[in-house]
């Protein structure tokens, strides 16, 4: 038997341009008990209320706020870019029909996506789903959020993460902030690890990618647009790791930055060496985020390698 929900804790951020929506709804939810009720109609003040203490414990917004800005904020918010709370719950309401808007705001992170028009009782049966039924977080490279797969597929089995959640917590009675902030740091830095990791294996792998383009006739070309995906994921990576104190994996992001930024400045087709060296150095930062003695050193071999070149 599932536990009574109480809202009466419940902070809820509810952002819509129009007035006459956001008030019908305001006064469904706050007949089923949810009084702490913020509301706004611009983007500007939902990128605020995520930067105040640890942001809502919900977010229900219209997905066409800001002409369609909203679905970047959300993005960005899962990646721990803006406010405290990543895992904030999000239900995403949408008038767009077309396939390709609807996969855009599916996987900026949201966990639910309701199209208009809607009942408000859909919002409702959605928010007791976040309290029973909450789906874990799964991250890539770009992407962080609900794991909706249907099943695995063959060498993507990545591992999910059950991400903290401040309306469960508030809404079945156990909320204890001193404890949430404590499950929140280690979540946080737990999903940074797995960034890190889907970013290093990228960088393997496009270094094997740009090789063989490397090697074809009419290779060089296509070799660009590669570098410069080269040049974002080793910028975000060392970041990510400075900012969470991997400084021996930070060590090894500036590396990779060196050899992509050597990459980027030259006119010819990178060298065979240099490749070989930034998927060594994408090999050796997967071995470095789970470090046992032997990854050490060969975290401190691959940058003297580096520093050779």
């Amino acid at each position: 038997m599932a536990s009574e929900i109480k809202y009466n804790d419940v902070q809820l951020m509810l952002a819509d341009p129009r007035t006459h929506i956001r008030s019908t709804l305001k006064v469904a939810l706050s007949h089923a008990g949810l009084d702490n009720i913020d509301h706004t109609g611009t983007l500007d003040a939902i990128s605020d209320s995520m930067e105040y203490s640890m942001g809502p414990d919900i977010l229900i917004c219209d997905m066409g706020i800001g002409d369609g800005e909203i679905v970047d904020l959300v993005s960005r918010v899962r990646h721990n870019d803006v406010g405290k709370n990543p895992f904030v719950c999000v239900i995403g309401i949408s008038w767009e029909a077309q396939a390709q808007d609807i996969i855009r705001m599916i996987n900026c992170g949201v966990d639910h996506l309701i199209t208009a028009p809607l009942s408000p009782q859909q919002i409702l049966s959605r928010i007791s789903s976040l309290v029973h039924h909450r789906l874990p977080f799964v991250v890539t490279a770009d992407y962080v959020g609900p794991d909706r797969r249907k099943m695995l597929r063959p060498g993507k089995d990545f591992p999910v993460v059950d991400v903290p959640n401040s309306l469960k917590e508030k809404a079945l009675g156990v909320w204890n902030p001193q404890r949430f902030e404590k499950e929140l740091l280690s979540a946080v830095g737990a999903v940074n690890t797995r960034k890190i990791d889907r970013q290093a294996e990228i960088i393997a792998s496009l270094a094997d990618s740009i090789t063989e383009l490397a090697h074809e006739p009419n290779g060089t070309a296509r070799i660009q647009p590669q570098i410069e995906r080269l040049t974002s994921l080793v910028t975000e990576m060392d970041r990510r790791a400075t900012e969470n104190g991997l400084h021996h994996i930070a060590e090894l992001c500036r590396a990779c930055v060196s050899v992509v930024s050597e990459m980027h400045s030259q006119e010819t087709n990178p060298t065979d060496r240099d490749l070989e060296v930034l998927k060594h150095l994408g090999m050796a930062i997967r071995a470095g985020l789970y470090p046992v003695e032997a990854n050490k050193g060969l975290a401190e071999d691959i940058i003297k390698t580096v520093a050779a070149r």
